[in-house]
């Protein structure tokens, strides 16, 4: 992205151009983009066809209106005089009238796909179910999230270790876990383990399955968080006397967490999606709760609904790991210094 231009920049920008050019390109003075903006709103206003037209010269009116805002656009964006906010609120603006458009022209059947999609009273009846649901997605996501944070910190650690016996069990346990499909893992912990004499709730073994599979996926993004720190600072620490418990738990494991962080969440997104799986072991999850629903009443509502719920809670959850990632970058810049 181009750095924002302050008065003196754009002054000394300007007479560089003219200095090559000889003069300042008229696609490059404001009043030639402010007037071609008013030609286009003026277009908009008195030449765009009415909505529901049919003869081919409407649709060329429409064609040739679209064409002449991405020239305007194409120019405002090509000009590095213009600051990055202002081409920033030009491309929402245009995203705006595109949609507008289409909208106006598609002749789409917006009332029956609202109706069908969009149905508030639908929601409504559904709501309880699916509240359910989501505490019981919640439960699970969250559950599953600390037993494989904190298992998967110790199969890090103990590998660290270098112990080639502990290695060889922790390596085959990586390697299972994360080649069995969740949903298989489920059914046997939930159906099998019951001939063995292991009896597990519906939530427990599903919690417990998750938990198995995302811990291996930890496991290894927490060791190549170990491996990203520097033999000298391992080295430095035994110098300064500290055994290896105390180099993990003094100078490896807080510099690895900065690492770790960015990957560890986005582990956590896919197995809190992992959770709809969970339905096959009779768990009626947020998905699960969605599909009955919209069994039950016809209409797909619910589902979309449960949709907007998933990207609502996974959204700012990935955004606050990318946050946490630039302090944390930025914290050990000014360390380094």
């Amino acid at each position: 992205m181009i750095p924002e231009q302050n008065g003196s920049d754009k002054t000394s920008l300007l007479e560089d151009v003219k200095k090559q050019l000889g003069h300042i390109p008229l696609i490059r003075k404001a009043q030639f983009l402010y007037s071609y903006l008013a030609f286009l709103i003026l277009f908009a206003f008195f030449l765009l066809p009415d909505k529901g037209f049919q003869d081919p010269g409407g649709l060329l009116l429409v064609v040739g209106f679209i064409v002449l805002l991405l020239v305007w656009a194409a120019i405002l964006f090509s000009d590095e005089l213009k600051s990055d906010t202002l081409k920033i609120i030009t491309a929402f603006g245009i995203l705006a009238v595109l949609g507008w458009l289409y909208y106006r022209y598609a002749n789409a059947r917006w009332s029956e796909m609202t109706e069908l999609f969009f149905n508030v009273a639908v929601i409504r009846k559904a709501w309880a179910y699916l509240v359910r649901g989501f505490w019981t997605t919640l439960l699970l996501a969250v559950s599953a999230a600390l037993i494989s944070t904190v298992f998967g910190l110790l199969l890090a650690v103990f590998r660290s270790f270098n112990n080639p016996v502990l290695n060889f069990f922790i390596i085959l346990y990586v390697d299972i876990f994360r080649a069995i499909p969740i949903i298989v893992l489920m059914m046997v912990i939930y159906y099998a383990f019951p001939y063995m004499n292991i009896r597990l709730s519906a939530i427990m073994s599903g919690i417990v399955a998750l938990g198995l599979n995302s811990s291996a996926y930890v496991s290894e993004i927490f060791r190549a968080g170990f491996l990203s720190i520097k033999k000298g600072q391992i080295e430095a620490a035994h110098a300064l006397g500290l055994n290896p418990v105390q180099t993990m738990r003094l100078v490896i494991l807080p510099q690895a967490f900065k690492v770790v962080i960015p990957p560890l969440v986005g582990n956590y997104v896919a197995s809190a999606k992992d959770t709809a799986l969970a339905s096959s072991i009779s768990i009626v999850e947020l998905l699960k709760a969605g599909l009955a629903q919209k069994s039950l009443l016809a209409n797909p509502s619910p589902l979309i609904f449960v949709t907007v719920l998933y990207i609502v809670m996974f959204v700012p959850l990935t955004r606050f790991s990318g946050l946490l990632e630039r302090k944390m970058g930025a914290s050990r810049r000014q360390i380094n210094v």
